[in-house]
């Protein structure tokens, strides 16, 4: 199996080790995760809300849909939390970026309101604020899915730390993971146990020569995911186009927006831009769809042959029992 651990830098790396933080260790022989335990550090203390400087525009084609969208993220107050709004009909429609709000898991997250209005692949913006650690802002949309760029979260990274970020008032809430907690369907796993920060492992498998096996390791900061995270794109066969099409889906897809392969090859004529590009990208989906928890979670996460509807049903499990969880304050 292919093991890559990323973090921040060396410096971050010796720094880890000297103060034995718990590292998830991949057993080769017994095929297990195998942890190492310790008094960890505070995580933060005293860390005040934030929301974006200004105004950031964007506009593109929905990956699914093929519709042209215009988006607009703006600054909200504290407390705010993430909210998608729609002017449906001179109605203004507001579907909070909540897990509890997730209607359908096929190939993207999909946000709904109870009346049927919706926002899909909000997994990419919401990744990206949330590794940029924005609490409060408003998301407005002319249609109905967020802009797909080209299949990453690097323009919304760009567009963030160009327009900067505000502290407010209000100190941030953590979700305290207290007990672990997991999830399985099959090969599919999904697993989070207590931790002081947010560390996060994935690990994929498939049957294709220029992917198989891959995993990797994020001690989850902006830095980390600007340069090892955001930049992955996502990825589909070519064998699955027509399927998709036919089911109403990928019909933006193109080589600009996403990674395709044949039986033998990547198409996209500039390649990949990580050999690992693949497990790469579930990571950064996995972030947007734990980030529909509402707020930072603290947890060491595992998943195997992710995707969103295990990653949702792993915030599902969590909540389900107050034993499992606890709402912390920063200061």
């Amino acid at each position: 199996m292919k093991q890559i651990v990323t973090f921040c830098d060396l410096n971050f790396f010796k720094i880890l080790v000297k103060n034995l933080y718990m590292l998830q260790i991949r057993s080769k022989s017994e095929n297990k995760h195998l942890f190492i335990e310790s008094t960890l550090p505070k995580f933060l203390t005293a860390v005040r809300q934030k929301t974006l400087k200004n105004e950031i525009t964007f506009k593109g084609i929905g990956l699914h849909t093929g519709n042209k969208v215009s988006m607009k993220i703006f600054p909200a107050d504290e407390n705010t939390g993430i909210v998608f709004r729609r002017n449906i009909g001179n109605k203004i429609i507001l579907i909070k970026a909540e897990y509890t709000n997730v209607k359908s898991t096929k190939l993207c997250t999909l946000l709904s309101d109870n009346n049927g209005n919706s926002v899909s692949t909000v997994e990419h913006i919401l990744s990206a604020l949330y590794a940029f650690e924005i609490d409060n802002v408003i998301i407005d949309l002319t249609s109905n899915e967020i802009p797909v760029y080209d299949g990453s979260a690097q323009d919304f990274v760009m567009k963030i730390k160009e327009v900067g970020f505000e502290e407010q008032e209000s100190f941030k809430k953590f979700i305290k993971i207290k007990k672990p907690v997991e999830v399985k369907s099959g090969k599919k796993y999904a697993r989070v146990c207590p931790f002081d920060n947010t560390l996060i492992s994935t690990e994929i498998n498939y049957d294709h020569k220029l992917i198989g096996k891959q995993s990797i390791s994020v001690m989850l900061t902006p830095q980390i995911y600007e340069s090892q995270i955001c930049k992955a794109r996502t990825f589909g066969f070519l064998k699955d186009v027509e399927n998709l099409r036919r089911n109403n889906l990928a019909l933006g897809g193109n080589l600009d927006n996403a990674i395709v392969l044949d039986e033998d090859n990547v198409l996209n004529k500039d390649g990949l831009r990580f050999s690992d590009e693949f497990v790469r990208h579930k990571l950064l989906d996995f972030i947007g769809d734990i980030s529909l928890s509402g707020y930072r979670m603290l947890g060491s996460f595992f998943s195997s042959h992710p995707g969103h509807e295990m990653n949702i049903q792993l915030l599902k499990r969590v909540f389900q029992s107050p034993n499992n969880w606890e709402l912390v304050c920063s200061n």
